[in-house]
C-alpha cells in the first residue's frame, strides 16, 4: 500500500474556482481537495485492498455511520474481489448529549456476523482516534479474525490512543473540514469537495 498523499503544506483553493452553491459558499474559507482528486484516491484505496484481498471469503467491511456514507459506497463501489462479500454498519458519536467525550456511544445492528471474519472498518476522518479505537476494541469482543481500519482522512496530530489504519487516503492539517460525507451540524455532507469551514461559524 503507497502512503498517505499528505496535503498538510497545500494552499486552498479559491471558492469561485468551483461551482459551489450559494448556500455554502460563504460558509467556506476554500477547498483544500477537488471532488475530481478524492474520487481518484478513492479508486486508488479500492485497488489497493483489491490486491490485498481479491480472493478472502472472510472480507467483511462496515460502514462507520454516518460520516463514511459516501466514502463507503464510492470505495465498495471502485473493488473488483474475486469472491462474494457482505457489508455491515455501526453507528457511533462522541456527541449524544452534550460535551465530546472520549467513550463514543455505539450502536451495532449486524454483530453476530463479526465472528471468523476480517473486519474492515470504513471511517471518513480520523482525528483524535477515540472512535476508532473504541470500535475495533468492541468489534474484536467479537472474535474476528481481524480488525482493520479504513480512513480517507487523518489529520496529522498527536495522539493519546494507539491507532494505526491499514489504508489511508489523505493526511490532512488541523482544521475543521466539511464536504464528501463530513458535516457541521447536519450540513455540508453533500458539498462534493473537501472544503475548510470558515472558523468564524465555529464560535457562534
Amino acid at each position: 500500500m503507497q502512503s498517505p498523499i499528505d496535503v498538510r503544506d497545500r494552499d486552498l483553493y479559491e471558492v469561485d474556482e468551483f461551482d459551489i452553491g450559494e448556500v455554502y459558499r460563504s460558509d467556506l474559507d476554500g477547498v483544500l481537495i477537488p471532488r475530481d482528486e478524492l474520487e481518484e484516491r478513492v479508486a486508488q484505496l479500492a485497488a489497493a485492498i483489491t490486491d490485498d484481498h481479491r480472493s478472502n471469503p472472510d472480507f467483511y467491511p462496515v460502514c462507520v455511520l454516518k460520516g463514511a456514507m459516501r466514502f463507503f459506497v464510492d470505495l465498495l463501489g471502485e473493488l473488483d474481489l474475486q469472491v462474494p462479500y457482505s457489508e455491515g454498519v455501526v453507528h457511533s458519536s462522541r456527541y449524544q448529549s452534550g460535551p465530546t467525550t472520549d467513550r463514543p456511544a455505539v450502536q451495532f445492528f449486524d454483530e453476530g456476523r463479526f465472528a471468523g471474519k476480517d473486519v474492515f472498518l470504513v471511517e471518513d476522518i480520523l482525528h483524535e482516534g477515540y472512535t476508532p479505537a473504541t470500535l475495533r476494541d468492541r468489534v474484536e469482543a467479537f472474535d474476528p479474525n481481524s480488525v482493520s481500519i479504513v480512513t480517507l482522512f487523518e489529520v496529522g496530530v498527536d495522539r493519546d490512543v494507539d491507532v494505526d489504519p491499514a489504508y489511508t487516503g489523505f493526511v490532512l492539517p488541523d482544521s475543521f473540514f466539511v464536504g464528501y460525507g463530513l458535516d457541521y451540524e447536519e450540513r455540508y455532507r453533500d458539498l462534493r469537495h473537501l472544503g475548510v469551514l470558515d472558523r468564524a461559524l465555529l464560535d457562534d
